[in-house]
């Protein structure tokens, strides 16, 4: 690191709020962790084991805009950054005979899969604010990108979609939305819909 000129800068002693985008996972994930572990009894390859998947969890969310256009380039994560490129792991073969690393091993692949359906349900939470339309909220638009909350999802995968059509109430207000998505379309409730891009709409129409 010396002979490429990088420089370290770190944070004052005491002053853990200055780390606030790291400080906010490393309690995110904590507070999933505790209610976790608490159930289960692990020894200590197992619990490397499932926070070796958790870093893969958190390593793989988008940290740059997603768009709609098949042109653009995927979104950057952290393990890009690390890896350069995709941290897509295949499933691991277990040899039958070692019964008693393979029960080792699904114990820790059953803890990581409720860690990812804890963490995933409670971090998409904290993308948008959910206030009691105080201030008003931009409702969803055809042609808005999303992520969509699926509880049939494998364990990392984060299924987007394009919103084709809204469904508003008496008050305009939109409660549910069609959404298409790679292997065909759904209607979806707003509460499992994720804003990710807005569509650009004509300040003049009020359309795309």
């Amino acid at each position: 690191m010396l002979t490429h000129g990088v420089v370290w800068h770190f944070n004052p002693p005491e002053c853990s709020h200055r780390g606030g985008v790291w400080e906010r996972q490393i309690r995110s994930v904590r507070r999933v962790l505790r209610s976790v572990s608490s159930e289960q009894v692990v020894d200590d390859e197992t619990l490397l084991t499932l926070m070796a998947e958790v870093e893969k969890i958190l390593s793989d969310r988008s940290i740059t805009p997603v768009t709609e256009d098949p042109k653009d380039l995927d979104a950057l994560t952290p393990n890009k950054l690390l890896l350069l490129r995709n941290n897509d792991c295949s499933g691991i073969e277990i040899n039958p005979m070692c019964e008693k690393y393979t029960c080792h091993w699904k114990q820790a692949q059953y803890m990581a899969d409720v860690f990812w359906k804890r963490w995933r349900k409670e971090y998409l939470t904290t993308l948008q604010a959910r206030s009691k339309w105080i201030p008003l909220q931009r409702n969803f638009v055809k042609g808005d990108l999303v992520l969509v909350q699926d509880e049939k999802c494998p364990r990392g995968k984060r299924p987007k979609g394009l919103v084709v059509e809204i469904y508003p109430d008496n008050q305009g207000y939109v409660r549910k939305a069609d959404i298409r998505m790679a292997n065909g379309t759904v209607q979806r409730d707003v509460r499992s819909l994720c804003l990710l891009e807005r569509v650009k709409l004509d300040c003049n129409t009020n359309k795309v």
